[in-house]
Order: C-alpha cells, then sequence, then structure tokens
C-alpha cells in the first residue's frame, strides 16, 4: 500500500484576473488535483484537513503483486 498527502493553497482553481476564468487552469487547487489521482485508482483517507496556510487531503493505492 502506498500513502501520499497532497497540499494546496487553494480548493478551487486559481482565477485569473477579472475575467474569473477558472476553467482555464484545471490543475490548480486541492479538489482538481485530488480528483485526478482518484480518477488513477487512488482513495482518499479521512477528510480534507487545513494547516499552514494549505489544505491537505492523504490518499491510498494498493500495490499489485
Amino acid at each position: 500500500m502506498k500513502y501520499i498527502i497532497i497540499s494546496d493553497e487553494n480548493l478551487d482553481p486559481i482565477e485569473f484576473g477579472t475575467l474569473n476564468m477558472k476553467f482555464l487552469d484545471k490543475d490548480s487547487g486541492l479538489i482538481a488535483r485530488v480528483s485526478k489521482l482518484i480518477s488513477n485508482g487512488w482513495s482518499p483517507q479521512g477528510g480534507v484537513s487545513y494547516g499552514a496556510g494549505k489544505y491537505l487531503q492523504a490518499l491510498t493505492i494498493d500495490e499489485e503483486e
């Protein structure tokens, strides 16, 4: 089993100035990063934590033997 903790300063993608076009940066923000790992087989463990100015999410994946 592998264990990883993902951190990001934002939950959502970064906004681009006055245009507020979050869809242009789909790889930023904790939600997007965790969603990508979930689609690759990772499972979240517990809920989102916040500390030292960052959001954190733990994830695990079973290794094939």
